[in-house]
């Protein structure tokens, strides 16, 4: 098939088909939007789009691809336009919007001028909850604690590692000989890359180095004398600096946890109830290392520099190779106190910086199907949310009679919270009535909430697979149909060779609406003639 052909074809009908499917699928539901600024190939600025809505095909919570528009501004007024256009464009009612998910740049999160301020004062959205990622939260945290506390010739040690292996294959053969030789012919992992704009990516390249420490400090003592190189010289000297290692593992036990709840805030298919208790225990894990045991502090509440035990445990890993490695006693000192500043201030930085998300994810274990089927709830605190949902004062009694109501039924789906509201969702009493279904609606619409901001993530390393060097001058429309493609197969389960296009679609293939999809509304057929503009324009420009 001709070239242009196809991706008119693409264009003009399989993209609307998947596009009108998610949107009836959303129907009148209301539902969140996940919200981030990228740049593709071309230097061209998108913000990405990613909806998370309960679907009634899936039954359950899901995220998925809404679109990429361009951007002629980047201030908020322009973001906050683009957003309240788009989803014209696309069907969807910007009344129905609950939350958006950003990261903690001020252009979205800005009290006084951002995108959240802008849609709720200039587009009537008073109720929009806006949640901040939790994994930048993190990250930001982990940075500033970082500042004042660790040497910054940690972080020039591992950065430097992997620059000195990164653009020369001697070096790396040279090295891969030395580890092959006091390991009996194993092969050595490569080093991992330190991005600068993310702290914690610190944490997997800290683990490869305490790993091959001995076969490095080899390498470095080898180098600086058949190379007489400088830095080998100066990585030698530093890798002969027992601080060193001890900093080191004390970075791979703390940022080993701060990880695993990043992994937890970024998967796919993550209980979000479990979410809020994944972030206490973090905190307050990491405050353990430094707090004293008899201190009544609650570290979610205020800071933690007045209880410190006199004599903190660091962690089994950090302790171990202190006692390991028999510093001089002042230089063990200092990292013992360099550690005990840098845990105090991680602890007061994830507390001041998540006290939003902590909010929102209370609002969800609300919903929590113990908590739900408990016969001495107070109704109290689920008309407060359903208060900040926006809800009438009609509607926030009937939700709270339901919640009062609702343990007096039978029920058979009590350990999954999403399969738990699905069967509500879908009950029916003798009359044909669901009696909780204002309850259950605003029980979908805060699980509906986002929680971080990997989906929106994940749509950018699509863009760049899909508009690469050698496809450098796909226009915005294109992008967009394929990505709509991948996405709405991804939601459906199959694959492309799987899924079964209805008559009506089919049949547009070879006619002037699937070849020319500026053509008017009045020719198209009913599959595309809702997602073609009044205006003769394209859904995508």
């Amino acid at each position: 098939m001709h070239r242009t052909k196809c991706t008119e074809m693409i264009n003009g009908v399989l993209a609307p088909y998947f596009l009108k499917k998610l949107v009836a699928d959303v129907g009148d539901q209301r539902f969140s939007l996940l919200l981030d600024e990228s740049t593709d190939i071309s230097v061209s600025k998108y913000l990405g789009v990613v909806i998370r809505y309960f679907s009634d095909t899936k039954q359950t919570v899901v995220s998925t691809f809404l679109g990429l528009v361009e951007l002629e501004g980047g201030d908020a007024r322009s973001i906050a336009c683009a957003v309240v256009g788009f989803l014209v464009k696309c069907g969807l009612k910007k009344e129905k919007l609950l939350g958006i998910g950003t990261d903690n740049a001020s252009v979205m999160t800005g009290v006084n001028n951002g995108v959240h301020k802008v849609l709720k004062e200039e587009y009537g959205l008073k109720d929009l909850v806006l949640i901040r990622c939790v994994c930048h939260s993190l990250q930001l945290a982990v940075s500033h604690a970082s500042n004042d506390t660790i040497p910054r010739s940690v972080e020039y040690l591992v950065r430097e590692t992997y620059n000195w292996f990164s653009v020369s294959p001697k070096r790396r053969e040279a090295y891969k000989a030395i580890y092959e030789t006091i390991n009996c012919g194993e092969k050595p992992l490569q080093i991992t890359k330190v991005c600068a704009t993310r702290w914690l990516s610190i944490e997997p390249a800290v683990s490869r180095i305490l790993d091959q420490w001995e076969e490095l400090r080899l390498h470095f003592s080898v180098t600086k004398s058949s190379e007489h190189c400088y830095m080998a010289e100066v990585l030698y000297s530093m890798y002969s600096d027992p601080q060193n290692i001890l900093y080191l593992t004390f970075l791979k036990s703390v940022l080993g946890e701060v990880q695993l709840a990043i992994k937890a805030f970024e998967g796919e298919q993550v209980d979000p109830l479990k979410l809020l208790e994944s972030l206490v225990s973090l905190i307050k894990s990491v405050s353990s290392r430094v707090l004293n045991p008899l201190a009544k502090t609650d570290v979610l509440k205020g800071p933690i520099d007045g209880d410190i035990s006199p004599k903190p445990y660091l962690g089994y890993l950090f302790e171990s190779k202190a006692a390991e490695l028999h510093l001089v006693p002042e230089h063990e000192i200092n990292v013992r106190k360099r550690c005990v500043a840098f845990t105090i201030s991680l602890t007061n930085e994830l507390r001041v910086r998540l006290p939003d998300n902590i909010e929102a994810l209370q609002y969800m274990s609300v919903f929590n199907v113990e908590e739900t089927l408990k016969h001495n709830k107070s109704p109290g605190e689920i008309g407060k949310i359903a208060k900040l949902l926006g809800y009438s004062p009609a509607d926030i009694d009937k939700i709270v009679q339901q919640w009062r109501a609702i343990h007096l039924s039978k029920w058979n789906e009590t350990k999954n919270t999403m399969s738990f509201w699905s069967e509500i969702m879908k009950f029916r009493d003798a009359a044909d009535i669901n009696p909780f279904q204002e309850l259950a609606m605003a029980a979908v619409s805060v699980l509906s909430l986002p929680h971080s901001n990997a989906e929106v993530e994940r749509v950018f390393s699509q863009m760049s697979v899909v508009k690469s060097k050698l496809r450098n001058r796909m226009s915005l429309q294109t992008l967009n149909s394929i990505l709509y493609i991948r996405y709405g197969l991804k939601l459906s389960g199959e694959a492309c060779y799987e899924h079964q296009l209805p008559d009506n679609v089919l049949q547009l293939f070879g006619t002037s609406a699937a070849y020319s999809f500026k053509s008017a509304p009045s020719v198209a057929e009913p599959a595309i003639e809702s997602l073609v503009q009044n205006d003769d324009e394209p859904l995508f420009l």
